[in-house]
């Protein structure tokens, strides 16, 4: 029987930002309070996972959902894991004015340094392939941002790795769960669900 490693990739919580700026990488946008209430509610809905560890994006806001979700959880440690940082882009620090209706990170880039698709899947697929092989038969909890995670399911389901893959009718809503099950270090399994979308409606956010 092959052993598998469960992981719980998760896209933090709602974020504190009047001006609706194109934070990215940006430090100190901490989640709002509505984010407080989304994370608390994922945090019920997984304390009867068998989680064994948490690992979390540097990013204040990953870090915040990462940390609600532990206390359901108690001495399960928290690691931080650059790999799943937000993606690296010169839009950050965008307004909404300084902005295109239909934004795109990646074709063509904003500027010469930014990541591309294939950039970012190969930081996080091989970031999932290290954890995978580390914690065979446990259950982890990784928390991120959403193209992260939109490229790690279309990746882990074997989907070309294009704009089309990442920006069609699916994206990763905030406090979703794509559940990932590894074998020898590949996805095996995908399955997504929009935790706070089916069960708790009133926390969406407005925006």
């Amino acid at each position: 029987m092959i052993e598998t490693t469960t992981v719980l990739l998760v896209r933090h919580a709602d974020v504190e930002n009047p001006r609706l700026m194109f934070y990215g990488r940006l430090p100190r946008f901490p989640l709002s309070e509505l984010g407080n209430c989304q994370a608390e509610f994922l945090a019920d809905r997984l304390a009867a996972e068998p989680i064994t560890i948490f690992y979390t994006s540097p990013m204040l806001r990953a870090r915040q959902t990462a940390a609600i979700l532990a206390r359901r959880h108690p001495a399960v440690p928290i690691r931080r894991a650059r790999p799943l940082i937000e993606v690296r882009t010169g839009w950050m620090g965008a307004l909404p004015e300084q902005l295109p209706p239909r934004i795109n990170l990646y074709e063509p880039p904003h500027s010469s340094d930014d990541e591309t698709i294939g950039d970012v899947w190969n930081r996080v697929a091989q970031f999932l392939n290290v954890v995978g092989r580390r914690h065979v038969g446990e259950t982890i909890c990784c928390v991120s941002h959403g193209d992260p995670v939109v490229i790690a399911h279309a990746g882990a389901r074997g989907l070309p790795l294009t704009l089309e893959s990442i920006r069609g009718d699916f994206y990763p809503k905030k406090c979703s769960v794509t559940r990932l099950t590894i074998a020898n270090g590949k996805s095996i399994a995908v399955a997504y669900q929009d935790v706070i979308g089916e069960l708790a409606p009133e926390l969406v956010a407005p925006h």
